[in-house]
């Protein structure tokens, strides 16, 4: 036996040798194990060749079935027709798409006389088994040799169904006594696909564990095996070519036409919009939305708005989401079965992620809550997208709400709070380190806080270029933003003012002033927690800087005043130079050049001395800027080529273009109109080589104003258009408003005739955008500026 054995390995589609095996096999009172090398057979030359096997093969695979069943099933057994679907689920919504895609995979060609396989995954509560069975009624039709439903218990209070047990359980369905079904999970494997040959059985197998679990209940041939698991049964797609179908929570407008069904039948009273708030509390998952419906049916005087803000207050959401009466009408046991079977590290990594203040994270701030390298975290966290506790959006994970709140609980319950402290202390080390050397790349200068090392465990990110640190800006934005108000809230003082500090340069790239404003006012009252004065002095700076883009220029006056008192009293001569750039700035928009411009010279006399080129640039390019406010173009010229040339030797390309278009503006206000094209071109291609889009916009409505000059209104209103669908685009918030007006305005008022148009070489006719700064900056200008257009 042995020889035919290697024999039949090396010749696998040479079907005598097969022939001679089985004969052995059978002979020597091995009919189960013949059976399973037949089967083996069989899908090699259906795979392979396309083909069954001969005439004598299936003829001693006959004899074989025959010598493993002790006696011939009664014609009436044989001719049993199975139909074990439990009752649909009552009042089924939505999933027009999903039922969809099982109506075509299982109307599909079979490539194959192997059976389709379809895998419904999804995380617990989401609807997977409600779905199957309104399917599998629906279809039961398709299916006219029978249909099995077998339970796998592969997640809950139970023990998951072994195979053999399984098999047993499903041959019993297909008419066999105990008597006739052989001992082993091969031979019961064999003996099920033997039934089942060339019959169309619809075998819905429900709450699978794992692939392995399912793999050897799959018939031979025809019919259809629809399985339900939380598991996402990858190497059931790998190995069978199962397709593979995700169910997810339900979209707005099914759950609330669900809740609405449910409602309407039990006279609960309701509109759209607190339907609406309920369903995002439940996170549109079926499970907590069932759970919530049961409540309100269940007392009369409830309402939909008073369980809405018991959920959205309670401490313990998952607690209000059970019915009390078993373990599956209860959210967090649903969890339970999904998370107590996991690995222990992928477990603790699901802890962790109950401490992560945002909506989604990274592979890397996960290995700093864990202090495991990214390749192991890697693993844990795939597991966990794996098993439907953790989703897994482009190169981010992200937790459902309800299980965020598991999470959390878990945490709580489970580890130590010394090492729940510890691993947020290393998430909030990992996210100002890594801001700070974004920072570093953005603004080519040192940080005015000392930041110390990183914590062990914490490996930062680090960053080759500006582009590298915007693009991780704006993935981790919200959590960092929720990082420093978490850094308050417990107490992280220090991790607080320095993730906002080093925050400040990517939120006003994007001008997110809402934000700046709310992160620098919770640094503040954290610096002066911590007694460190170099701290107090850099976020009080910040705080009025932040007041100023507010438009509240009393407030900001005050706050810059005690920074700079604060830099003074330090001996902060970079603080106190920064602090006088902003006073400049203060002064210019109480509309007082002159005391406007001699806070920026004092700036200069500070910062020359300490090498500060770009601070020099900065403050050159803000006299610019004061001297157009008084229509002292011919300065304001002289001032903007004195800092773009400064920020060239600076290397700050991006102050380059800020300055760029300051100097477009101040040309065009003296009617130098063809250098201001020039530069105004110089700016546009700066500003898109940097993907700064604020200053593509002002050099785009810069250029048009230009080009208008000259009378070629088409290519302007080109520009102008190009530039209002960049404000569209991005969405820019708070910083585009005067700008999208201004230009919306630009190309009505240049739609009319000429004359009534322009008023040529008026000497107010700058740039209609004004410089490219803050918003509050441009408001004192922008109406005069208009009138000369509209004139």
């Amino acid at each position: 036996m042995p020889e035919l054995r290697e024999l039949a390995a090396a010749y696998p589609l040479r079907e005598s040798l097969w022939l001679r095996l089985l004969t052995v096999l059978a002979k020597c009172g091995r009919p189960a194990d013949a059976l399973t090398q037949y089967e083996e057979l069989r899908r090699r030359l259906a795979d392979e060749l396309g083909t069954d096997p001969d005439e004598q093969l299936r003829a001693l695979h006959a004899q074989l079935l025959a010598a493993t069943q002790p006696r011939q099933l009664a014609p009436k057994q044989s001719a049993m027709t199975p139909r074990q679907l439990p009752p649909a689920p009552g009042g089924f919504t939505g999933r027009a798409a999903t039922l969809a895609e099982l109506d075509r995979l299982s109307s599909a060609p079979r490539a194959s006389s192997a059976p389709t396989i379809v895998a419904v995954h999804g995380p617990g509560g989401v609807g997977k088994t409600a779905l199957a069975l309104h399917w599998a009624h629906r279809a039961a039709d398709r299916f006219p040799d029978g249909q099995l439903y077998l339970n796998l218990q592969g997640y809950g209070p139970d023990r998951p169904l072994d195979p053999d047990t399984a098999l047993d359980l499903l041959l019993r369905g297909l008419g066999l006594t105990g008597a006739q079904i052989p001992d082993g999970r091969q031979a019961r494997a064999a003996l099920l696909r033997s039934v089942l040959a060339g019959r169309e059985v619809l075998v819905v197998l429900d709450n699978a564990r794992d692939a392995d679990q399912v793999r050897p209940l799959i018939p031979g041939s025809a019919g259809l095996v629809l399985v339900t698991s939380r598991s996402q049964l990858r190497s059931l797609a790998a190995r069978e070519g199962a397709h593979r179908v995700p169910l997810e929570p339900f979209s707005e407008d099914d759950a609330a036409a669900y809740l609405t069904r449910v409602l309407a039948a039990h006279d609960v009273r309701h509109d759209t919009a607190e339907l609406a708030e309920l369903t995002r509390l439940c996170g549109h998952l079926p499970l907590a939305l069932a759970i919530a419906a049961e409540r309100l049916t269940r007392d009369p005087a409830g309402s939909v708005q008073a369980l809405s803000t018991e959920l959205e207050q309670h401490p313990d959401r998952l607690a209000l989401l059970d019915v009390g009466e078993d373990a599956d009408g209860a959210l967090r046991a649903v969890f339970g079965w999904s998370y107590d079977v996991l690995d222990s590290q992928p477990a603790r990594a699901f802890r962790v992620l109950g401490l992560h203040p945002g909506p989604d994270t990274s592979l890397e701030a996960v290995s700093a809550l864990l202090a495991v390298p990214p390749e192991e975290t890697r693993q844990a966290l795939g597991q966990l997208v794996g098993a439907h506790l953790l989703e897994q959006p482009r190169e981010r994970y992200q937790l459902h709400d309800l299980l965020a709140e598991y999470a959390v609980r878990l945490v709580q319950e489970l580890d130590d709070a010394a090492e729940s402290t510890a691993a947020q202390t290393r998430l909030l080390d990992w996210y100002a380190h890594s801001a700070l050397n974004g920072k570093v790349a953005l603004e080519k200068s040192e940080p005015l806080l000392d930041f110390g090392t990183p914590a062990a465990g914490v490996e930062p990110m680090v960053f080759e270029t500006a582009r590298q640190a915007v693009d991780w800006f704006t993935d981790e934005r919200q959590g960092l933003v929720a990082a420093v108000r978490t850094a308050v809230e417990q107490g992280h003082d220090r991790a607080a003012y320095r993730l906002a500090h080093a925050l400040w340069p990517y939120l006003m790239y994007l001008r997110a002033l809402d934000d700046l404003f709310e992160i620098q006012c919770l640094a503040l009252d954290a610096a002066r927690l911590t007694g460190d004065g170099d701290a107090e002095a850099v976020t009080a700076h910040a705080v009025g800087r932040a007041y100023l883009f507010r438009s509240d220029l009393d407030r900001a006056c005050k706050h810059l005043d005690e920074a700079l008192r604060l830099f003074e009293l330090l001996g902060n001569d970079h603080g106190r130079g920064s602090a006088l750039t902003d006073l400049g700035r203060l002064y210019r928009r109480w509309g007082d050049t002159d005391a406007s411009v001699r806070h920026h010279r004092a700036a200069i006399d500070v910062l020359e001395p300490l090498n500060d080129t770009a601070g020099v640039a900065r403050n050159q390019a803000n006299i610019a800027e004061t001297y157009l406010l008084a229509d002292r173009h011919h300065e304001a010229v002289v001032a903007a080529r004195e800092a773009v040339a400064l920020n060239r030797v600076a290397g700050e390309r991006r102050a380059e273009a800020f300055a760029l278009n300051t100097l477009a503006t101040a040309l065009l206000g003296q009617g130098d109109h063809d250098d201001a094209e020039r530069i105004a071109s110089e700016a546009l291609d700066l500003s898109r080589d940097l993907d700064d889009r604020w200053s593509e916009v002002c050099a785009l409505t810069h250029l048009g104003q230009a080009l208008h000059s000259r009378d070629s209104v088409t290519e302007a209103h080109h520009h102008w258009q190009l530039a209002l669908d960049i404000l569209d685009e991005t969405g820019m918030p708070g910083a585009d408003n005067l700008n999208r007006t201004t230009l919306t305005q630009l190309l009505t008022a240049t739609s009319l005739p000429r004359p009534f148009r322009v008023r040529e070489a008026s000497p107010a006719s700058g740039g209609v955008a004004g410089n490219c700064g803050p918003p509050a900056d441009r408001s004192s200008f922008r109406g005069s500026r208009l009138r000369s257009w509209r004139a």
